[in-house]
């Protein structure tokens, strides 16, 4: 227990350093929308969110954790809540592994990669929707685990209770629903009449808990099935959104291993999740071990064929990655103990350079900061639409002028409007990488559905001085760690775009030349 303690604390601290990396200002666009619905909702007077993109049981917890009308605190309260629910995920990676490998000293292992990952770090300091899902998937996947030892009515209850959570979390979740079906209907094939009375428990229980978390869902059914419907559209056609167009010609499954294993989880914990997978056949004849692997294949093969593919929608993976990744260190260990210590000293370096990011003024607010120091009242800014305006809470001491460069078709006649913006412009600000990178790069008319050749064209111009525009400044908070005299730096401006973009996107200004 005095172990178990300690790690976490060991997670407490990692997700709470920084947690106020933009100093409360509400810089992820998804953070603040759930601010905006969450501040709507008055328990007994409106519980209508009037949003079904994400469930609405985050909100709900949110308002009922803060029920004060104070806007500027909500966000702190949302923060907490994420730190709160992932070391819940800490605990029962934790009870997992113990479960499947039967040792102490695994399930530790396991609970410590999940701790000093840094994705699940790093969106602990958000309030999103995907942290409590991922909790709930792992209590889920606990549950099952049970389940598969004595599949008893309380059991299947159970269960309906955390799978209605995570539908009223984040409908993707519904693809588990059958996974489960098959689970409660393998252990009581041979018993129709406890199958009938556990499917029926299960039915009636996720309705009733589903309908508790998200009312709306059924009050208003149409809306609800059409904004599902439109968020399920955006994750078939990576042209559906401006922001989706970076999923454009990307590799389903691929991308999103190379974003766990570089990103996600980083090459450390990668390694030894491979080391585990290796080394799992002694564990083949284990019901429970083929439980979580054919659990985590079902939802990868499922979710990673997905057209858009943000990285944060395979954080359910995460934990259960980590449960194999402590096998994987067992194994490191019982080869050789001194290349078992160099790999947990590597990645606690590795976690600690990335947690770094905190230590330093957000990207934003930095630029900010410059911006009004050394650019007069009154100039006229070139920004970017679809991404965040620069300076930070400006109150009108600057005329905006807003380049619509997602804009089709990609013509003379779009140019002729941006060019005369640019003209009437003393500064060009480019708020991070969310344009330039995956605009530059749809120059193919003939593959891709949107191109755009002239848009590439300007950035190129302008990156390499060919506009009478040069770069003044540029804001960058790369990961990295000091250790005596050397610095270990980790340039991560390949890596998917939301793993940057929110807590430390890059930032140029460009001056017009006189």
């Amino acid at each position: 227990m005095a172990k178990m303690a300690i790690l976490l604390i060991v997670a407490f601290l990692l997700r709470l350093y920084g947690v106020d990396w933009d100093q409360w200002g509400q810089l992820h666009p998804d953070e603040r929308m759930l601010m905006m619905v969450t501040e709507k909702i008055s328990f007994f007077t409106n519980l209508n969110p009037d949003f079904f993109n994400y469930g609405s049981l985050p909100v709900y917890l949110l308002r009922f954790f803060h029920p004060s009308t104070d806007y500027y605190t909500l966000v702190k309260t949302g923060r907490y809540l994420s730190i709160f629910f992932d070391l819940i995920t800490v605990i029962f990676v934790y009870k997992i592994s113990k479960s499947i490998f039967k040792k102490e000293s695994i399930a530790l292992a396991s609970g410590f990669f999940y701790a000093i990952a840094f994705f699940p770090i790093q969106n602990s300091h958000f309030f999103v929707v995907d942290v409590l899902l991922t909790t709930f998937t792992t209590i889920l996947a606990y549950r099952m685990l049970l389940f598969l030892k004595k599949p008893t009515f309380k059991g299947s209850i159970i269960m309906a209770v955390f799978f209605a959570a995570m539908m009223a979390t984040k409908f993707t979740a519904i693809v588990f629903l059958p996974f489960i079906g098959i689970l409660i209907i393998w252990k009581n094939f041979k018993k129709p009449k406890k199958l009938l009375l556990l499917s029926t428990g299960f039915g009636i229980t996720f309705l009733l808990f589903f309908f508790i978390f998200m009312p709306y869902a059924f009050i208003e059914g149409e809306r609800f099935l059409a904004d599902i419907s439109q968020q399920l559209k955006m994750n078939s056609n990576p042209y559906t959104f401006p922001y989706t167009l970076q999923y454009v010609d990307t590799l389903p499954y691929l991308y999103y291993l190379k974003n766990i294993f570089f990103w996600g989880l980083g090459p450390v914990i990668s390694f030894c999740v491979i080391v585990g997978v290796i080394n799992s056949k002694k564990y083949f004849k284990s019901t429970g071990f083929i439980l979580l692997a054919i659990f985590m294949t079902f939802y990868f093969l499922i979710i990673g064929r997905s057209a858009v593919k943000f990285m944060r929608y395979m954080l359910p993976l995460y934990p259960l990655l980590t449960v194999i990744a402590g096998y994987g260190m067992s194994r490191l260990k019982e080869l050789n103990k001194y290349l078992a210590a160099a790999v947990f000293a590597f990645s606690i370096i590795w976690s600690l350079a990335f947690v770094n990011i905190y230590s330093y003024t957000h990207t934003r607010i930095a630029a900010s900061d410059w911006i009004r120091k050394n650019i007069p009242s009154g100039s006229t800014l070139a920004v970017e639409h679809w991404d965040d305006r620069l300076p930070v809470g400006d109150s009108g001491s600057y005329v905006f002028e807003e380049l619509t460069l997602y804009d089709q078709p990609d013509d003379d006649i779009k140019w002729l409007t941006i060019n005369d913006k640019l003209n009437r412009s003393d500064y060009i600000i480019i708020a991070s990488n969310r344009l330039h990178v995956p605009l530059s790069r749809l120059t193919d008319c003939q593959k891709y559905k949107s191109c755009y050749v002239k848009t590439s064209e300007y950035y190129d111009k302008l990156f390499n001085n060919r506009l009478p525009y040069r770069k003044v400044a540029e804001f960058q908070a790369n990961p990295g760690i000091k250790i005596g005299k050397f610095y270990i730096g980790i340039n991560d401006q390949s890596a998917d775009e939301s793993f940057t973009v929110y807590d430390h996107p890059q930032i140029m200004i460009f001056k017009k030349l006189h």
